[in-house]
């Protein structure tokens, strides 16, 4: 159904005033430009955002023209992205992202494939979106209008998430986790017969490949409210449907919603929590089938071997620099996720230590300061430069004079064990 009305005059007006200068003026160069050879429309998440009366982050924009051609038109030699199977253009400005797209209808050959593409009309372009909610369009030239053929509008007033059709989990099951994320991020519920589709589409997943999969857990990772949407999906049974070594609880929900370590990045650190009750075989199972990257993948094996190290952490005589030594060997984001989900309490509050203090601890001195102490150059230097912070960290040195007094102490027994080993020279005239 398409609707003209004030309402949608005045979604238009808010669209433009939401928008920052620059990426306005960019967005009204591709509507002029578009508006000569088809029409042009704000669609998708755009529509359902303006209407919660949420920030606009990023542009989606529809023409019933060829996108790409539509945005080298209106903004020529600006770098873009284009993508020619799908005819869309990509433009970065003032910090945000602007995506053109040719309107289109799409067909799956089967379940879990990319769809086969054809240009078509705006209509069919909504009929081809996972949801009711980001399947309106707002027209930009012309008239302002409103196409909303699948109810988005009274969904978003009765606070839903609806699918579009009954193949829609078969088609992509991909669209489970982006349920779960929206219905987390909006404070939407889930649509009775929509619910009952996605657990029948549970089966599906497995038909979508690693990177789709990868990206559609980075995102929900990425999002304030990605842990519940995690959480619903464990529910659900969408993580098993991956590999059934992964959990996502209330508990891994707390973990991720407290903040980061500014140094520990955001999705290795939540794959870890994913991860956390793998084992290293698993672990390698996991990286392998989400094609997980370096980091991620590296968080998600440290954390499937760092229970071996409970025991360790919790004797009695463990030290700082003891803690540290063991610590260091792991990625910080597979540590962080050890400290806030690790069943036992001494483990985790040493590691919190770890993270909070005692990784940050490093010697007064420098490595210029040990060769001048007389340490020889080489590996000593860094041997010495590590015995001066395992005594920082253990209360051994306090400050410049009781480095300095080590670093010494450490040179000299350099040049005795050095001594010790000089082979014994005999003169052959018994002298």
């Amino acid at each position: 159904m398409t609707r003209s009305s004030g309402d949608a005059a005045e979604l238009r007006e808010a669209f433009y005033a939401g928008l920052a200068p620059a990426i306005r003026e960019a967005v009204t160069r591709v509507v002029e430009a578009g508006a000569v050879k088809g029409g042009v429309y704000a669609a998708g998440g755009v529509v359902r955002d303006l209407m919660l009366g949420r920030a606009i982050l990023d542009v989606d924009l529809v023409t019933e023209a060829d996108a790409i051609e539509v945005a080298r038109t209106a903004l020529p030699g600006t770098p873009m992205t284009v993508h020619g199977r799908f005819r869309t253009a990509s433009i970065a400005v003032d910090g945000a992202r602007i995506d053109v797209a040719t309107a289109r209808e799409e067909t799956y050959a089967q379940p879990g494939a990319l769809p086969d593409v054809r240009p078509s009309s705006i209509e069919q372009d909504m009929a081809r979106r996972d949801f009711t909610v980001n399947a309106m369009a707002l027209r930009l030239d012309d008239e302002a209008s409103l196409v909303d053929p699948h109810g988005g509008q009274a969904d978003i007033e009765a606070r839903l998430i609806r699918v579009l059709h009954d193949r829609s989990f078969i088609d992509d099951a991909t669209r489970i986790f982006r349920a779960f994320r929206y219905a987390a991020r909006l404070g939407f519920r889930i649509e009775a017969h929509t619910r009952w589709l996605m657990d029948a589409g549970v089966a599906y997943i497995e038909t979508i490949s690693g990177e789709r999969l990868r990206r559609e857990l980075e995102l929900m990772i990425e999002e304030e409210t990605g842990g519940l949407a995690l959480e619903m999906a464990g529910e659900a049974g969408a993580l098993a449907a991956i590999d059934p070594v992964l959990v996502w609880t209330s508990r891994e929900t707390a973990a991720l919603s407290r903040p980061l370590p500014a140094d520990v990045e955001r999705a290795p650190f939540g794959f870890a929590l994913l991860a956390r009750h793998a084992t290293p075989y698993d672990a390698q199972q996991i990286a392998e089938r989400l094609r997980l990257h370096r980091e991620e993948r590296a968080a998600v094996e440290a954390i499937a071997s760092m229970q071996s190290i409970v025991e360790t952490l919790r004797r009695p005589d463990a030290k700082p620099s003891g803690v540290v030594t063991l610590l260091d060997r792991y990625p910080i984001a597979a540590v962080a996720a050890f400290a806030r989900t690790v069943d036992d309490p001494i483990a985790a509050q040493l590691a919190h230590r770890y993270l909070d203090e005692w990784r940050h601890e490093k010697p007064i001195l420098s490595g210029h300061d040990l060769l001048a102490a007389g340490v020889p150059e080489g590996p000593q230097v860094e041997r010495g430069l590590q015995l001066i912070r395992a005594a920082r960290l253990d209360g051994w040195a306090r400050d410049r004079g009781d480095e300095q007094a080590l670093a010494l102490r450490f040179a000299k027994s350099i040049r005795d064990s050095d001594a010790m080993h000089q082979p014994l020279k005999i003169d052959p005239n018994g002298n």
